[in-house]
């Protein structure tokens, strides 16, 4: 990973900074860093400690998910003048997905610091950033409320009835809960709780990939 110095002008595009003064911009671009990422070189790591975001400036880059089993599973992928780790380094939350350059990116590195800082002697750049949270935080419960009218559990039930081996449940081979996923559009982390809950009920049993159907008349049930 390459660091070399920034211009000034390449945060206009921004959310964050559209609107304001070149005067005040001049001034955050002193606080700034440009990152030169590879095709295929890591950002940063699922489950590492955020310390910055980021404005991606040229490239692509993808936001992935790991899982225990070793499946990846691509949660989005980001163009120009998208921000990147904001929500993690706001809250100080672990990082939820590694960041990885699809092809050779530039981006410009704000530390948690810097923000802080910047905010605070520039207060209309702060309330930009409440208004990108607002939006950000409208469209998530916007999604989880069409989540919710969706019978989302008859999907997945369903689906685990059609590939199980009648009656005994049995699949055979392994089963991804990312393939479980991608079959009934949903969420992992979705799928990943409704399993666990089910094996906390005692309907499956899900280990190491393997899956096991133990009341194949509750899903039945839930599957309608």
């Amino acid at each position: 990973m390459l660091q070399v110095t920034i211009g000034t002008d390449v945060l206009r595009n921004s959310f964050l900074f559209s609107e304001i003064d070149d005067t005040i911009l001049r001034e955050v671009v002193t606080r700034c860093e440009r990152v030169e990422l590879l095709a295929g070189e890591k950002l940063y790591e699922q489950e590492s400690e955020p310390d910055a975001m980021y404005i991606l400036e040229a490239g692509q880059i993808h936001l992935v998910r790991h899982y225990p089993d070793g499946h990846e599973v691509v949660l989005a992928t980001k163009i120009p003048d998208h921000v990147i780790g904001e929500l993690s380094m706001l809250s100080g939350r672990l990082h939820t997905g590694s960041v990885v350059a699809v092809g050779d990116c530039d981006l410009i590195k704000l530390t948690r610091e810097a923000v802080y800082d910047i905010c605070e002697q520039f207060p209309c750049i702060a309330q930009q950033a409440l208004t990108h949270m607002a939006a950000r935080l409208h469209t998530l419960n916007l999604h989880a409320r069409e989540s919710a009218l969706g019978d989302t559990q008859a999907r997945v039930a369903s689906v685990l009835l059609m590939v199980a081996n009648p009656p005994a449940g049995r699949v055979a081979g392994e089963i991804s809960v990312a393939r479980l996923a991608r079959a009934t559009a949903l969420d992992v982390d979705m799928v990943e709780h409704m399993l666990k809950s089910w094996e906390r009920e005692g309907v499956v049993t899900f280990q190491r990939g393997q899956l096991t159907l133990h009341d194949v008349e509750v899903l039945q049930r839930i599957a309608g």
